[in-house]
């Protein structure tokens, strides 16, 4: 456990500097973490396949220039369709079979698309809104991937998908379904106004964290059968005990999307 808490020091200061340095230190910095996350998935997809590595990293190192400097979305559906434009032509080149193509495609939807709505909210205006909206995030993952594990480790009884994670118990995604809303819960209750936010009811604020902590729990639940998939523990070992980029970042991709979708739906 020590050692767990010494490893994740560096991830959670990181965090920090991101939230509130904010501007173009925090997109770089996302950028640089997609690269990593592309690598560590290209590298799991090795297991079966070759993928094309090159388009992949590419895709990834051009998502944050996409969005900022040609049109935000639409600047990204243009970088996808040149992606697999790029992908369908390297197979016809080289011949590579199908299935290289196909995990490169994945490659670049998961984690690549995904990094764009972490983008997307750092470039929410205004710059507290933001904030508010990346401490939303990371905020529901953390505490529901927190309490998961302890409320499973205290009461845990009945597993809940043992093909895909032995480890997970329907009673710690019970506690971590009930603390992750509550965080987000008690999130619009305190930091609406200091952070500018328009109020509204808080039974929306713990819908909100209900379905993002479900979210949360499913982003793990993902990444755990992409892992089995490709008979690996983690997708690497940058943070030690706590894996690669990617195992730390499986629920807040599945947790952006669903925030962005909120910043529209209530805070733009």
């Amino acid at each position: 456990m020590a050692k767990r808490i010494l490893y994740a020091i560096p991830a959670l200061a990181l965090l920090f500097t991101v939230i509130y340095l904010h501007g173009l230190y925090a997109k770089v910095a996302v950028a640089l973490t997609a690269v990593i996350c592309m690598h560590e998935v290209m590298r799991a997809c090795a297991a079966v396949a070759r993928p094309l590595r090159g388009v992949g990293f590419a895709y990834a190192a051009l998502i944050y220039p996409a969005f900022e400097f040609a049109g935000g979305f639409m600047g990204i559906a243009l970088l996808t369709v040149l992606g697999m434009i790029a992908v369908l032509i390297a197979l016809v080149v080289t011949k590579r079979d199908a299935v290289d193509g196909l995990l490169t495609a994945l490659s670049m939807m998961y984690p690549g698309l995904f990094f764009v709505f972490i983008i997307a909210l750092l470039a929410s205006p205004p710059p507290d809104v933001s904030r508010f909206l990346l401490i939303i995030a990371f905020g529901a993952a953390v505490v529901t991937d927190t309490f998961a594990y302890l409320t499973g480790i205290l009461f845990g009884r009945h597993k809940l998908l043992p093909a895909v994670s032995p480890k997970k118990t329907v009673e710690g995604a019970a506690g971590g379904l009930l603390f992750g809303a509550g965080a987000v819960t008690v999130f619009g209750l305190v930091l609406t106004e200091p952070f500018g936010i328009r109020p509204i009811p808080l039974l929306w604020y713990a819908l909100l964290g209900a379905v993002l902590s479900i979210l949360s729990q499913f982003g793990d639940l993902a990444a755990s059968y992409m892992k089995r998939r490709f008979g690996i523990k983690d997708f690497g070992r940058l943070m030690g005990e706590h894996g690669g980029a990617m195992d730390r970042l499986d629920s807040v991709l599945f947790i952006c999307p669903a925030v962005f979708a909120f910043y529209l739906l209530f805070a733009a």
